[in-house]
């Protein structure tokens, strides 16, 4: 097998864009915007709405993260856009490697660890673009290159299947929600409403200083991992020593059952906590505490999730260079409140769903493994000394 460094197959398209010369309704990607399988969610900018340089690049670029490089965060966008100077447009040279190969290759965990090792800087560590050059590629002939990247999509595309059936069984709970509860529009039904803070026994944020990060630890998660009904710990996970996470977590100490809200970037992505683990949160994450004599776990979380609650968190957030829902607007959120027997009814058929949910998570589970071994034979373990 051929091996080349990156530098001679692809160069890094690093065209400045000021941004005060965005065009209206441009694509802006951060590091926020891509989770650990490459997928984006771009937001929409225009003039004067960013702060400082971006990097052009076009649909069939790879972006590569640099900032933290073990959270994955490479993907080719599909899409042309800007991006944070923290993740870098790759233009690979046709004659030579197929795009989606060398995204596939440079996301495998040999590489990843790669990345990781040639970082520089403690609490941010950024991959220099001259070691990214540097890396080693193996280079098949293209015709192969182009057949494994189709290998590795299919495997992928199974996955991603797999994920779109669990967000079914999520339609499937707000579908019951609105048989046993109503619009919350109309409140045709005339339930009582209260205010979230009259219903809860702590509503709060996470930390608000830049924690200490370490290799390993505490989980500390972020507005990212925070996905409707699911913790995503695949979108990449921070790690605290042990002395940060026990000042973190006076303030604000996430349990079983408590609901949290995305509350920085995306707005009001809901999630109650179905994990164990210890964790704590950072500042754009709000953490709410049901009072449990007035109010259920699976009530309040997809009441939350329901379309009108969505638009009142959006519009009670705050915009400057990105939009944040605050804990006093979050306190207010008005909150139907049917009888706790009624709710309590629906959490059972909410536990009914999700033992069908977790089946299909161990279909995707088993996708997951797939993709991880087809990976391991086609790309293999040794490279040159």
């Amino acid at each position: 097998m051929k091996w080349v460094k990156l530098r001679d197959v692809a160069h890094l398209s690093r065209e400045a864009i000021n941004p005060e010369k965005i065009q209206p309704q441009t694509k802006y990607v951060g590091l926020e915007h891509i989770d650990s399988e490459g997928d984006m969610q771009p937001e929409y900018v225009s003039e004067g709405d960013l702060a400082s340089m971006k990097y052009a690049f076009q649909p069939h670029h790879i972006l590569y993260g640099k900032l933290r490089p073990y959270l994955k965060k490479i993907g080719i966008p599909g899409f042309s856009g800007i991006c944070s100077t923290d993740i870098i447009p790759i233009e690979v040279d046709a004659r030579y490697i197929h795009n989606k190969y060398l995204s596939h290759f440079l996301r495998i965990d040999r590489m990843i660890a790669q990345a990781v090792k040639d970082c520089a800087g403690a609490n941010l560590p950024r991959l220099s673009p001259q070691k990214l050059l540097d890396f080693l590629i193996p280079l098949p002939p293209l015709a192969e290159q182009a057949r494994i990247a189709a290998v590795l999509d299919a495997a992928d595309q199974l996955r991603r299947a797999d994920r779109a059936l669990l967000s079914k069984y999520d339609a499937l709970t707000q579908a019951v929600f609105y048989e046993m509860f109503g619009d919350p529009v109309k409140n045709e039904k005339g339930w009582e409403v209260k205010k979230l803070g009259e219903v809860a026994d702590k509503i709060t944020d996470g930390e608000h200083q830049t924690p200490k990060r370490s290799g390993s630890g505490y989980m500390l998660l972020s507005a990212r991992n925070i996905k409707n009904s699911l913790i995503d710990l695949n979108a990449g996970v921070d790690y605290v020593p042990e002395e940060e996470f026990k000042r973190i977590i006076r303030r604000c100490n996430p349990e079983t059952g408590d609901i949290l809200i995305s509350c920085s970037g995306t707005i009001g992505r809901v999630c109650r906590v179905r994990i164990t683990e210890p964790f704590v949160l950072v500042r754009s994450v709000a953490l709410v505490k049901p009072d449990k004599k007035l109010i259920e776990s699976p009530y309040l979380e997809s009441l939350l999730q329901t379309n009108f609650m969505q638009t009142v968190m959006v519009r009670e957030s705050k915009s400057s260079s990105q939009a944040n829902l605050f804990t006093g607007p979050i306190t207010k959120l008005p909150i139907m409140l049917p009888p706790l027997a009624l709710q309590q009814a629906f959490a059972a058929r909410v536990q009914a769903i999700e033992s069908q949910k977790a089946l299909a998570a161990e279909a995707l589970e088993r996708s997951e493994a797939l993709m991880g071994s087809l990976m391991a034979e086609v790309f293999g373990s040794s490279k040159p000394s």
